[in-house]
């Protein structure tokens, strides 16, 4: 097996049996984004305390990419600290523009998705539930 279609078994598992879907009641902030393209949705909630992502849970619908996208980032992110989530958050930007050196080990799973760069249209795709937790991470700090 090839380590593309590793990937793709990995982004299909997770789009079809994801982590983190639900809601969350009293979240220390959320957000819902929508993709103008294409029509995918993600809202994003999360609780912060003593500085860590405690609780985080996803909704939506849309695409493969979205939704896998968002099941990755926040099985990754569940516990981790808000600067361990900024310091994600920036490296898979970096990721889907294609620099170099990018620290996929700061990604978990979501390293998987390095090869959406390819379709520059599904781009936003990958990202749309990383701008959500983008949101969602300002919004905390001003908590």
């Amino acid at each position: 097996m090839s380590l593309d279609e590793l990937y793709q078994e990995l982004l299909l598992d997770h789009f079809k049996h994801p982590r983190c879907q639900g809601v969350l009641i009293n979240p220390s902030a959320k957000s819902a984004l929508r993709n103008p393209l294409c029509g995918d949705e993600v809202q994003l909630a999360l609780t912060v305390k003593d500085g860590k992502i405690s609780e985080i849970a996803f909704a939506g619908h849309g695409c493969s990419i979205s939704q896998a996208s968002a099941s990755m980032m926040s099985d990754f992110l569940k516990g981790k600290s808000v600067a361990e989530a900024q310091t994600a958050l920036a490296s898979f930007r970096s990721l889907m523009k294609g620099e170099e050196g990018v620290d996929t080990d700061s990604l978990g799973d979501a390293a998987a998705l390095a090869g959406v760069r390819k379709f520059s249209a599904r781009i936003r795709c990958a990202l749309l539930a990383w701008e959500a937790l983008d949101a969602c991470l300002a919004q905390s700090d001003k908590k």
